[in-house]
């Protein structure tokens, strides 16, 4: 397995539905985590990675925001997508492997970007 999509997201209807559906989609491996903390001591502890989503306000020490910035500097070829329905991270704000994908959105939306921030879907293992 060459690495894992991580969806990061504290309503939990919400983070299962999207796990289900990007399994379906990709035939891969999703882990999922309910705040930031939990998903950066996964990527700590050697987690590897394809593609992290994760939202921008939740509980806990980091917010989504926090998360894809220390994931920016400790792990830069990681795409990141962010997701909100109450932020909006200007484009010219990401790096190049980053996009902001406003909440509500559809499963179609997620999977045109992952698409485009993954186009070797050999990436996803």
């Amino acid at each position: 397995m060459r690495g894992h999509i991580l969806i990061v997201e504290d309503d939990d209807l919400l983070r299962d539905l999207t796990a289900e559906s990007l399994t379906s989609l990709y035939a891969q491996q999703v882990t999922v985590c309910a705040n930031a903390d939990e998903a950066l001591c996964l990527l700590s502890e050697g987690l590897h990675a394809a593609l992290v989503f994760t939202d921008i306000h939740m509980p806990g020490a980091l917010d989504g925001l926090d998360l894809a910035r220390e994931i920016w500097t400790r792990w830069p070829e990681v795409p990141v997508i962010l997701t909100s329905g109450h932020a909006v991270v200007p484009v010219n704000a990401l790096p190049a492997n980053a996009a902001f994908l406003p909440k509500p959105w559809t499963i179609a939306d997620l999977a045109q970007l992952i698409s485009k921030l993954l186009p070797d879907r050999d990436r996803l293992g």
